[in-house]
């Protein structure tokens, strides 16, 4: 077979993959989970890439991500979300099983000198993550039924519930979607305070 139809083989193949439903791709789960920097308390979480816990509903941010990259594990992408891989030259693979790694990404990338991560910004993870369903002002989106909670009543009744407010941060709840696996729970705790600023501003 020449290069050309194998190309078009492939594209074809990568289409396929991409557009069946997520709850019928566990190899892509199985490609994360036998990672040799894949981090053990991942493992088997469709939320990972997904909304929903069962695999369905839009892609994360780190799920689009994978996808642009030809859903290979690619070092850069490895290095912009820490809270999924362990790393570089640490392995958290499952005792007993392969140490090689599995789909690693381009040679070039992965023999590359590791690169420090950017700092993390809760600034700029909010207008990333947050603000187009709560808005930059806490003012919220009616047309997705999404409140406002830049507002003297929230900030009397529901700005003081940190932990409740912190777990839903990280794990969503009702169309709320979790962020656990993209930030720690202390970076959850800089999202709840930055928000409640924000509020006292706003309300």
């Amino acid at each position: 077979m020449t290069l050309l139809p194998r190309l078009a083989l492939g594209a074809a193949a990568l289409t396929f993959l991409i557009t069946i439903p997520a709850s019928s791709m566990p190899r892509l789960m199985d490609l994360y989970n036998a990672h040799p920097r894949a981090l053990a308390a991942n493992r088997d979480k469709c939320v990972m890439c997904h909304t929903n816990a069962n695999g369905s509903g839009r892609l994360t941010t780190f799920g689009e991500k994978y996808e642009h990259a030809g859903l290979e594990f690619t070092e850069s992408l490895i290095r912009e979300y820490p809270n999924l891989f362990a790393a570089a030259g640490a392995s958290t693979a499952a005792a007993g099983g392969a140490q090689a790694p599995v789909n690693p990404g381009p040679p070039s990338e992965t023999k590359a000198p590791a690169e420090a991560a950017p700092a993390w910004s809760v600034a700029a993870y909010y207008r990333a993550e947050c603000t187009k369903c709560h808005g930059k002002l806490g003012d919220g989106d009616p047309l997705q039924g999404v409140p406002a909670w830049a507002t003297k009543q929230w900030l009397a009744t529901r700005s003081t519930q940190k932990a409740e407010l912190i777990n839903i941060i990280l794990n969503g709840k009702e169309k709320m979607i979790g962020h656990a696996g993209k930030i720690t729970p202390a970076q959850a705790e800089e999202l709840y305070l930055m928000i409640v600023e924000i509020a006292k501003k706003n309300s």
